[in-house]
């Protein structure tokens, strides 16, 4: 980026010590599909998505779980930050990722002000270091809703609950929007975390965002192997949504999304079915 004279000679007088400067975090919410085996060998492999956490080894917050993250390093862009935390704390490196949100709330880290820009990453890559693989579960209460003058308020509190291998990680959110004319405003209040930080919020949004963009991208075949029944596809689509789908629906849906291959599975006790594989080049238009 090129700078006229005049911005030169104002830089050449720039002082930034005049302004107070927060600390700033790259959070990765790294985010899997797995199959669950069944007690039934009849019985198709259920899906179940899960979020990989660290155990932190040191104050704030020593003995929590938490998603990963880093301090940000000035010489690098914040992606590859990112990308270099991931790789080398928990051997990561085979990962769709978008930028998810910035969290700046002042009390959100005991230390000092501590802003965070977190990332959504979706990977089929199961094993991963210094850390455990936690099944998610989401359960919704009762939508509250409050008439005012001209809109409405609503809350709703949300459990999202952990599970690994040892340990049961319950929390509590309450989610909060508020419709004024044509303006509107949501929030997430943690009521309860067994979470470090508020990184129960950032799993939060992260499984808000991946759930939206299935209704319009391709980015459910980020979570699944290159080839595939359509049965894994609508349960893996089950799964994320939280809801069943209609045969239908879920075939016109994602007509465009899947090509057909010449090969089946064969897994013993069950009929072959016919495998797919994602199709690079549909067309989002017909998608509805």
């Amino acid at each position: 980026m090129e700078i006229s004279n005049e911005d030169k000679e104002f830089l050449e007088l720039y002082s930034d010590s005049i302004y107070e400067k927060p600390s700033v975090t790259v959070d990765a919410v790294i985010l899997r599909l797995v199959d669950k085996d069944t007690n039934n060998y009849r019985k198709l492999p259920e899906k179940k998505l899960q979020v990989f956490l660290t155990n932190r080894k040191y104050p704030p917050f020593k003995d929590k779980y938490a998603v990963v993250g880093t301090f940000i390093d000035l010489n690098n862009e914040l992606a590859q930050t990112m990308k270099l935390c991931v790789k080398n704390k928990v051997g990561l490196d085979n990962f769709y990722y978008e930028q998810l949100y910035t969290f700046g709330e002042k009390q959100r880290d005991p230390r000092t002000r501590v802003l965070s820009v977190s990332y959504m990453l979706l990977t089929n890559q199961s094993v991963l270091e210094n850390g455990e693989w936690f099944d998610i579960d989401l359960k919704y209460g009762d939508m509250k809703v409050e008439n005012l003058k001209n809109g409405y308020r609503t809350s709703r509190q949300v459990k999202l609950i952990l599970t690994g291998k040892d340990v049961v990680l319950d929390n509590e959110l309450i989610v909060k929007t508020e419709k004024r004319g044509i303006e509107s405003a949501s929030e997430v209040l943690v009521e309860n975390s067994a979470l470090a930080f508020d990184h129960v919020k950032i799993i939060y949004y992260a499984l808000n965002r991946l759930r939206n963009k299935l209704e319009y991208t391709d980015i459910i075949f980020n979570l699944l192997n290159e080839k595939f029944t359509l049965t894994e596809l609508k349960n893996s689509y089950e799964v994320i949504l939280g809801e069943k789908l209609l045969d239908a629906n879920f075939r016109r849906k994602t007509a465009n999304l899947v090509l057909p291959l010449n090969e089946y599975t064969q897994d013993k006790g069950h009929r072959p079915s016919q495998l797919f594989m994602h199709n690079p080049n549909w067309n989002k238009e017909n998608i509805v």
